[in-house]
């Protein structure tokens, strides 16, 4: 080898690993000079001359681009989105945003979601403000995306054996479910939100009647939204991985026993709606929803603990 096919190896070694995190690099560079040197002098030894620029430079193009060859050689990063799920993720941001938008234009166009602005600007203050506005969704998927990868890889779930079932589908997959239990809680998020905006927008009987107590709306309602954001997170986490395991049901423990806690401070803490009447009927079905949730905690609980103390469970047997 000459002292130009050399430097070209060099060159080209430095592009590669010019694109690796800097504790990769030296063992990189060692590892891929050797093997372009090895594979150089076979070429030489087969062609019966000695290796020459050209022969060096077809070598390295034939081996591919530097971004390419660095891909090889990159540490393995967190996939946020499984390739699996790319679809289901596409079509809930695309649904959410368009479901948000057919909320909100027709209410900014007819002047009763944005009454200060004139007719010929409604358009445009509804795109900056709730039209850009409902991009949220995307970012809040993503980041829920992000915390599921680093619950996949900080605690992964055992491996998965496949069963035949009758419908072909893996055993203990329950993604319907989820599906629709997601569906329910961003519904309900949904409610929640446009009746806390209507109070505080429009001036009705129906309105003047489900009026927010305004200490309520200041101390308890945002709580309120955290707890619904992280039961929405742990369902988002449980569509993707498609059935339970021991993390994800000692989450949904920890988040039903925080929601009792929840329901109590919005019964105790003071007044929901300013109404008498509507106020005595939240609290009723708040205290009926904390008994049936502690209900079904406890229910889970013991059926967990049966579980494991099956000697048919035991087994392994189904």
């Amino acid at each position: 080898m000459t002292v130009a096919t050399d430097a070209l190896i060099d060159a080209y070694v430095a592009d590669v690993t010019g694109r690796l995190p800097r504790r990769s690099r030296s063992d990189v560079a060692a590892e891929l000079r050797s093997l372009l040197t090895e594979e150089l002098r076979g070429r030489a030894g087969d062609s019966g001359r000695l290796p020459d620029d050209q022969m060096a430079l077809d070598l390295v193009r034939a081996f591919g681009h530097p971004s390419a060859v660095a891909a090889r050689y990159h540490p393995a990063v967190i996939s946020i989105i499984p390739p699996t799920e790319t679809r289901g993720f596409v079509w809930a941001t695309v649904v959410g945003v368009a479901l948000q938008w057919a909320g909100s234009l027709p209410l900014a166009l007819t002047g009763q979601l944005l009454p200060h602005s004139t007719e010929s600007t409604r358009l445009a203050t509804w795109w900056l403000s709730y039209g850009l506005g409902a991009l949220w969704w995307p970012g809040f998927l993503v980041t829920v995306m992000m915390i599921a990868a680093w619950l996949r890889r900080t605690w992964p779930a055992p491996e998965k054996v496949w069963q035949p079932t009758r419908a072909n589908v893996p055993a203990n997959s329950n993604r319907g479910r989820f599906a629709l239990a997601l569906a329910g809680a961003v519904c309900g998020a949904a409610i929640w939100i446009g009746a806390v905006w209507a109070s505080l927008t429009f001036s009705n009987p129906a309105t003047r009647a489900l009026t927010f107590d305004p200490p309520f709306l200041a101390t308890r309602a945002p709580v309120v939204l955290i707890y619904w954001w992280a039961s929405i997170a742990l369902l988002v986490v449980l569509f993707i991985e498609g059935s339970w395991r021991p993390l994800t049901r000692q989450l949904d423990h920890a988040l039903k026993i925080a929601c009792c806690m929840l329901l109590a401070w919005l019964v105790f803490g003071g007044r929901i709606f300013v109404a008498d009447d509507a106020d005595r009927s939240a609290k009723a079905m708040l205290g009926v929803l904390v008994v049936v949730i502690l209900a079904q905690l406890a229910f889970q609980i013991w059926r967990g603990r049966r579980r494991t103390t099956s000697p048919h469970f035991r087994s392994g047997a189904n």
